[in-house]
């Protein structure tokens, strides 16, 4: 029998070791979880952010399975009222009085390991394609980095 170590015991590592099980022994299954402290790695600095094309090419076709592995795994286990599993649109958004060159308001994202910076970008151009409850001002811009369908979100109550 094959044993399976996983590092890391955040939303991709647990993930795979539950997708694991349903294959091999579970006891051949281990996490191990480097870090002392909660929250402390990528999964809790996401707070529960799903994305399904913001890999490089390396890892697009992992992040695509692990995509939709959670949105089947929602769908079959009621993951809205059990998880708080909900599609959803991202949007970067720059403030005319900050940023007038229309740049993306994600900069900060794209520093180091992120994603981000891999991320489709699709603009938005007028208000009516914005939430209506983000108050823009002239100028401002709002640009869709994501829809409902490659982007998600979920969050456990502990």
């Amino acid at each position: 029998m094959s044993t399976t170590i996983i590092l890391g015991a955040g939303i991709i590592g647990v993930s795979t070791a539950r997708y694991l099980s349903d294959h091999q022994p579970p006891s051949s299954v281990h996490i191990v979880e480097p870090s002392a402290d909660l929250f402390a790695s990528a999964s809790g600095f996401a707070g529960g952010f799903l994305a399904k094309d913001w890999f490089g090419p390396a890892l697009s076709s992992l992040g695509d399975l692990s995509y939709e592995e959670h949105r089947k795994l929602a769908e079959a286990h009621d993951g809205r009222s059990k998880w708080g599993y909900s599609r959803s649109t991202s949007l970067s958004y720059t403030a005319s009085s900050e940023n007038t060159s229309k740049t993306r308001g994600d900069d900060w994202l794209r520093d180091g390991t992120s994603r981000a910076g891999i991320a489709p970008s699709i603009p938005v151009e007028t208000a009516e394609e914005s939430p209506g409850w983000l108050r823009r001002r002239a100028g401002d811009y709002t640009e869709k980095i994501a829809g409902d369908d490659s982007t998600a979100q979920l969050y456990v109550l502990f």
